[in-house]
């Protein structure tokens, strides 16, 4: 290790990014590797219209949910390398990737990426993609700055939200592709729904998504 990187270290340790525990190395403590709330079984992989299958590995719950709101707002960008790792683990093992023809993402309207200062979704699927070793493609754009979902107080308003929110982005090319589409977190479903009905009328064969977490029934 260089000089400058132990006065890193020493300046600004390594932290867990589920709980914030210091750490020697790495980004995840032991703890919260064996006690993070993941879904285990068929509440991995969820059913949704136009999607072929949506896994997401964890809840979004206690220590994770407070990651996630780390991720989007804290500008917690770096989380995404550790994220996309318990993400990809789960895709490969619920997943055929050899299915799968192209990585993209949920987009964020250009306002709210001038505000953020990041797309959250992008950095997920960017790390996931080489961890899976598949392309990664911008499949979407946001054409609409809806207000935000959990704002929304019933499956109905998030699906009335985000009805004619996205478009297929110019040049895209997805007649006959299989497409692993990827946000953060997942709760009625509506948002995946939507980009996956747009997909497949843009002629995808088939949508599969990718979460970090997902709400428990």
């Amino acid at each position: 290790m260089k000089l400058w990187d132990k006065l890193a270290d020493l300046i600004f340790p390594p932290k867990c990014v589920f709980c914030e525990a210091v750490l020697r190395s790495g980004d995840m403590c032991t703890e919260c590797a064996s006690r993070l709330p993941r879904t285990v079984g068929d509440s991995t992989v969820q059913k949704l219209p136009f999607v072929s299958a949506c896994v997401a590995p964890l809840y979004y719950e206690k220590q994770v949910r407070e990651a996630v709101i780390r991720f989007k707002f804290g500008g917690r960008s770096s989380y995404a390398e550790r994220f996309a790792a318990i993400m990809s683990e789960s895709t490969e093992n619920n997943l055929d990737c050899g299915d799968i023809d192209v990585v993209s993402w949920v987009p964020l309207s250009r306002a709210r990426l001038r505000s953020r200062g990041y797309d959250q979704a992008r950095l997920l699927a960017e790390s996931a993609a080489r961890y899976l070793e598949l392309p990664l493609e911008q499949c979407l754009v946001k054409t609409r700055n809806n207000g935000p979902q959990t704002k929304t107080r019933t499956a109905g308003e998030r699906q009335r939200n985000v009805v004619g929110a996205y478009s297929v982005k110019k040049g895209a090319e997805l007649s006959g592709r299989r497409v692993l589409l990827v946000d953060d977190v997942v709760t009625t479903g509506s948002t995946l729904s939507e980009c996956a009905r747009t997909l497949r009328r843009a002629g995808a064969e088939k949508v599969y998504c990718l979460c970090l977490a997902r709400s428990r029934d």
